[in-house]
């Protein structure tokens, strides 16, 4: 099984639930986020293998969450 951690950051409660669902019985630990904000506080903490990102959220949105986290060289080179 594997042992990678994917942060998956969407607005949708439904979204983040099927698809924490399916990467968490394909043995994936899944860390999830409801906006922009709080997905970079997390990918910080957490340092994630893989960032799932939903381009179309309030407050930040998905291009903006990707700049920022490009701008930190702890989380530049995590797959987005």
């Amino acid at each position: 099984m594997a042992s990678e951690t994917i942060l998956v950051v969407d607005d949708s409660p439904t979204i983040l639930k099927v698809v924490q669902l399916v990467l968490t019985k394909a043995g994936y630990q899944v860390v999830t986020a409801a906006d922009g904000d709080e997905g970079i506080e997390i990918a910080r903490e957490k340092k994630p293998d893989l960032i799932l990102l939903d381009f179309v959220m309030p407050k930040m949105n998905g291009y903006q969450v990707c700049r920022a986290l490009h701008q930190e060289p702890e989380l530049a080179e995590i797959p987005v």
